[in-house]
């Protein structure tokens, strides 16, 4: 798995070896995306992520950036114990079916339903709301304020009590001075300020992985 410089290596070894076993079509897509080099969340994440759909008794998920559906999945199996669904978003034409194709494989395609799409968009347009949203996609965005513009419809969506989870919060550190060319990490930056100060929101910035920024939408 992909390492980025926020921890010791060695605690993140340690953590990958405390998983408990996990379904093959995990194991299945963690290969597919170390082959072809889709950016996935990776194990420890998931579990984190599956943890704190299953504490917020999450029924309504929307996942913003699909990739070929790994983090979905996670979501997925905490969604489906709870008779709820997981709506996941994603452009590219091939990438959203692999991840059909694997949420078939794990008997999941009732619990999840790919939009595609650009996911702004998609989420401008949406009438639903969901009691957790996990974003994936703010590395891709080539304008800082696209960022902020993804907050606000997000708090949108999300229902008071809801969750608001993103990765990628530390980007490698880069976070800590921003180049000036670097406009998604300059975007990032900007998302983690607005977060910690949102009148709308509780929020708080785990150093797992590259960074997962969590927040509760006040009632």
């Amino acid at each position: 798995m992909k390492r980025f410089g926020i921890t010791d290596a060695a605690i993140e070894d340690y953590l990958e070896r405390q998983m408990p076993t996990r379904p093959q079509v995990l194991l299945d897509m963690e290969a597919h995306a170390e082959r072809d080099g889709v950016p996935i969340i990776g194990p420890v994440e998931g579990q984190f992520l599956y943890t704190l759909a299953l504490a917020a008794k999450a029924k309504e998920i929307l996942d913003v950036g699909t990739a070929i559906g790994y983090s979905a999945m996670w979501l997925a199996l905490a969604a489906r114990q709870q008779e709820g669904r997981v709506v996941t978003l994603e452009k590219d034409p091939g990438r959203a079916a692999y991840a059909e194709a694997y949420f078939r494989q794990a008997d999941l395609a009732g619990v999840c339903a790919v939009r595609r799409g650009d996911a702004l968009t998609i989420m401008r347009g949406m009438q639903e709301s969901f009691d957790l949203i996990f974003l994936d996609v703010l590395t891709q965005f080539d304008r800082p304020d696209t960022a902020l513009q993804m907050l606000d419809v997000c708090v949108t969506t999300l229902r008071p009590g809801g969750l608001l989870l993103s990765d990628n919060a530390l980007r490698s550190s880069r976070v800590l001075n921003p180049p000036v060319d670097d406009p998604s990490t300059r975007g990032i930056a900007a998302f983690n300020e607005a977060i910690m100060n949102h009148p709308r929101l509780v929020s708080s910035i785990v150093p797992l992985r590259d960074g997962v920024s969590m927040s509760v939408k006040k009632s």
